[in-house]
């Protein structure tokens, strides 16, 4: 008797490719996607030695969190730029167990909500919730997930880890 439930769950899940499907691959298909990330940001300008020698100092960097809004789908490679990102804290302060809110210009209102102690889950686990405008976005962690991008003439460059990866719930 027992063998005939677990029996239909399994040809559900043989049947259903969505069902059957890792979480990653069905949340790829979401368009808009923020990353909640910790930011480095290195300026020329703020070390007078030779470009060689400043890029080995961690003197001149400064590390911010920051919120970044992909709308055509999630990042594909390390130099995947984002449409907006916006600084949420400088120095970077822990995105677990308080909201974090930003207006990102060209949405709207932005507001994160990571679980306290989702830091000390492994990458791919469930870890909040969060809300651009009227569009709801659940997060798992990342950790592993890096973008670069140039600012100011390509003096100011911005080297960034995902925490968290936020897609959109919406179809």
């Amino acid at each position: 008797m027992l063998l005939q439930p677990v029996t239909g769950l399994v040809l559900v899940a043989l049947l259903n490719p969505a069902i059957a499907a890792p979480l990653d691959v069905i949340a790829m298909g979401s368009k808009h996607n923020v990353y909640l990330v910790t930011c480095t940001r290195t300026n020329a300008l703020d070390c007078p030695l030779p470009p060689l020698i400043c890029a080995t100092q961690t003197a001149a960097a400064k590390s911010y969190s920051a919120v970044a809004y992909y709308p055509n789908g999630p990042i594909t490679s390390s130099k995947s730029t984002p449409n907006q990102i916006v600084t949420v804290s400088e120095p970077p302060q822990p995105w677990e167990g308080t909201t974090h809110t930003v207006k990102l210009t060209i949405v709207g209102d932005f507001a994160a909500n990571i679980d306290a102690g989702a830091n000390t889950l492994p990458q791919g686990q469930l870890a909040g919730t969060a809300k651009l405008a009227d569009e709801d976005f659940v997060c798992f962690t990342d950790g592993v997930t890096k973008f670069s991008f140039d600012k100011s003439l390509g003096i100011e460059k911005h080297s960034c880890t995902a925490d968290y990866w936020c897609p959109s719930i919406a179809v």
